[in-house]
């Protein structure tokens, strides 16, 4: 039950805990900030509805596995990189920033950071994949 709960340290004043999702977000806000990193990935399912539900009920940090002891950590990520990036070279810059931000708010020790690249995609400018609202009265332009 330690492992669900967290890392902890005792210090003069009391005990210091750390969840497994605490480290989770530190990754996943690292990862986002990486160039060659399209998104994370759900390690279960490819269905986006299923996936946008398992996000929710699981605290929205699927595509991240982690596992806190006392005074360290491991950490299993799945991510869909874009495609034209060296991906030993986006691997080991998100294994080096992972364990960078996660010693430095949280004293763990990260034992590993294990990068699994799940898929590679083209990446597509955010506003072809989102489509814009338009106000309700604006004229309706077609693309040819």
């Amino acid at each position: 039950i330690e492992s669900k709960l967290g890392g902890s340290n005792m210090n003069e004043l009391g005990n210091v805990s750390i969840s497994q999702e605490v480290v989770a977000t530190i990754a996943e806000s690292v990862i986002t900030e990486i160039d060659g990193v399209h998104s994370l990935v759900g390690s279960s399912s490819k269905n986006e509805i299923t996936k946008f539900f398992q996000s929710v009920s699981s605290g929205g940090n699927k595509g991240i596995e982690v596992e806190v002891g006392e005074t360290e950590c491991t950490i299993d990520l799945y991510i869909i990189a874009k495609l034209g990036y060296q991906l030993p070279a986006l691997a080991g810059e998100i294994q080096t920033k992972v364990v960078k931000a996660i010693t430095e708010m949280t004293g763990l020790k990260v034992q590993e950071v294990n990068v699994f690249i799940q898929k590679v995609v083209k990446d597509v400018p955010e506003q072809e994949t989102q489509p814009k609202k338009l106000p309700e009265n604006s004229p309706v332009i077609e693309e040819k």
